[in-house]
């Protein structure tokens, strides 16, 4: 079981990187299903789906850009500021 620490942390650095952020997004798929974790499962589920939306967007970019491995300027100017947003929203429905 992830704790509401485990969560804020991991949800501080996911926007630092894509790979952070997949890591994030594949971690917090299913917390919805936690009733003591989560405040208000539909609209995690709701907000959940927008951060796999800029995951595959994000994903698909690297991709078609041949997988660089640093990749780091385009997800600052592309994805980022959305990703934290996201978090930020996403984290403000655990219970506390």
């Amino acid at each position: 079981m992830v704790s509401k620490a485990q969560l804020v942390a991991w949800g501080a650095v996911a926007p630092a990187d894509l790979f952070s952020w997949a890591q994030f997004v594949a971690q917090t798929e299913t917390l919805w299903q936690d009733d003591a974790l989560v405040s208000d499962a539909d609209a995690w589920q709701s907000l959940w789906f927008e951060l796999e939306i800029v995951n595959g967007l994000a994903l698909a970019e690297w991709e078609e850009q041949g997988r660089p491995g640093d990749w780091s300027a385009c997800w600052q100017a592309n994805y980022q500021q959305d990703a934290a947003e996201l978090a930020a929203e996403l984290l403000a429905l655990l219970r506390d």
